[in-house]
C-alpha cells in the first residue's frame, strides 16, 4: 500500500470517527480527533507522488525573460 493510499484510508476512518461520535464523547477527545484528522489532511494534501514526477520535470529551461 502507497502513503498515500495509507494516508486516505486514515483520513476516512477519522472521518467517520468524527462524525458517528456519540454526543457524549468528551471534548478533549473530539478536539485530538479533529486535529488528527488535519494533521493526516495536510499531509495528504502535501504529499509528494513519485508516480508521473516527471510531468512535472523538464530538461528544457523556459525563457529567462520576454524581449
Amino acid at each position: 500500500m502507497s502513503r498515500r493510499e495509507e494516508l486516505e484510508k486514515e483520513v476516512d476512518i477519522l472521518e467517520k470517527r468524527i462524525a458517528d461520535a456519540p454526543k457524549d464523547t468528551p471534548k478533549y477527545v473530539m478536539d485530538a480527533w479533529r486535529q488528527a484528522y488535519d494533521d493526516l489532511s495536510f499531509d495528504l494534501n502535501n504529499l509528494y507522488d513519485d508516480e508521473g514526477a516527471d510531468l512535472f520535470v523538464s530538461d528544457e529551461e523556459g525563457p529567462e525573460s520576454v524581449d
